[in-house]
Order: structure tokens, then sequence, then C-alpha cells
């Protein structure tokens, strides 16, 4: 069995090979721009730094969304389980026998 693989870098597109038994990189290719050949080495390391910030950007505003949502969520249940203790307050207040059957209070 072969223990080299060769692996496309997602970021840099460049080359990988890899040793999996030794768990080494043995070499990297970097990937050659065909629309500018001659660009260098820390141009584009600078582009595939733009990519890497600007993901990270859009993973960050992904999560203050989730958060924005879940805030919401939590809201939303504690109102509902504050109508729910109010319609039992009065339920009680107006001598209903609220032990007979629970479900009666929130399924209407």
């Amino acid at each position: 069995m072969n223990s080299v693989i060769t692996v496309k870098c997602p970021e840099c597109r460049g080359t990988l090979e890899i040793d999996v038994s030794r768990q080494r990189v043995l070499s990297h290719k970097p990937f050659l721009d065909s629309d500018n050949p001659k660009k260098d080495k820390a141009e584009i390391f600078d582009d595939v730094l733009k990519k890497v910030k600007d993901r990270e950007a859009g993973s960050g505003d992904a999560f203050g969304k989730a958060q924005k949502d879940y805030e919401r969520n939590q809201d939303r249940l504690e109102d509902l389980f504050g109508e729910a203790k109010e319609k039992i307050k009065k339920q009680k207040e107006s001598g209903k026998d609220i032990e007979s059957d629970p479900r009666e209070h929130f399924w209407d």
C-alpha cells in the first residue's frame, strides 16, 4: 500500500504530498496562477490570508445571527410560559378545578 498521498490545498490551491504512515508533509508545490504567472509567493500568501479573514468575518456574522435567534426564542418561550402561568392563576381565582385535567389549560 502506498503511504504517500497527494492533496490539493483548498486555500492556496497548491499541491501537498503527505506521507500518511509518518504523518508528515513531504513537499508543497505552490499553485501557479495561469492568469498572472508573475505573481510572487508573497502576493499569493496575501491573497490566501485575505480569503481566510473574509471567511472568518462571515462565520462571525453567522454566529451573531444565531445568537440573536437564540435570544429571541428564549424571550418567546418566557412570554409563553408567563401567559400559561397567568392563565392558571386566573383559573385558580375563578374557582375552577385545575387539577382534574392539566391538558385543559394548555391545549384549548
